[in-house]
């Protein structure tokens, strides 16, 4: 069990690239993989949603995202695709209403959640404005041989009943150097993440020279994970 903490001078930004995206859901499946989570009933951190693409360019409303779409070959024509996970913001409204302190936003931008703190009052799921954490209803299903032994104890660590979870950034892979396993796994290569403070990192480029917009920025709440058009 690994407890690595954040690196000094790294604070981590996550971009996607939504005219890239495709709707495959390989993202959702390497994140189940790499992070533990509960195969039966399934629990998944990443939901990506379907669009009808002529909607939304007029504007997006995630409420109005299909997350349960089923086609034979994606992209279907006519649907643009948005994935959506923890945006881990700067200043996390789900931080702020738990009243344990069981999550926390660490120096290096990462939103995490001790599950040994948390009570399952699911405050932070009612405070989170894009839908991102996960509440165990029942108790959670994972096979010895489906393990990732490779885990952080804020993380990936394999949770009960009775928790919330959510994206950590792969905390236990980026706090090593390496990328997110959804960055990873991404056929498409619609995924980028890494240092904010680092001026020649590719995320800083992107932002600095790409179209980039947060989801809900009127709420203010500063996410890390920033959307861009290639």
């Amino acid at each position: 069990m690994d407890a690595t903490g954040p690196i000094d001078g790294v604070v981590y930004g996550y971009g996607l690239d939504v005219s890239r995206c495709i709707g495959c859901r390989r993202c959702v499946y390497g994140c189940v993989e790499e992070n533990n989570q509960s195969r039966d009933p399934q629990i998944h951190w990443i939901r990506v949603l379907e669009f009808e693409r002529e909607a939304a360019l007029r504007g997006l409303n995630l409420e109005d995202g299909n997350p349960y779409y089923d086609h034979e070959q994606v992209p279907a024509e006519g649907k643009f695709y948005l994935p959506v996970a923890c945006q881990h913001c700067e200043d996390s409204p789900c931080a702020t209403v738990c009243p344990t302190g069981a999550t926390w936003k660490e120096p290096d931008g990462i939103v995490v959640i001790d599950y040994d703190w948390c009570i399952g009052c699911r405050y932070c799921m009612a405070a989170c404005p894009y839908g991102a954490r996960r509440f165990n209803w029942g108790e959670p299903n994972l096979s010895a041989e489906d393990v990732n032994p490779d885990m952080h104890l804020l993380g990936n660590r394999p949770r009960v009943k009775g928790v919330v979870e959510k994206c950590s950034f792969c905390i236990q892979r980026v706090r090593k150097g390496r990328y997110p396993a959804c960055v990873e796994v991404c056929p498409v290569g619609a995924r980028k993440f890494g240092n904010l403070l680092d001026p020649d990192s590719e995320i800083r480029y992107l932002m600095e020279h790409k179209r980039t917009f947060v989801l809900k920025s009127e709420l203010e709440t500063k996410p890390k994970f920033f959307y861009f058009y290639g």
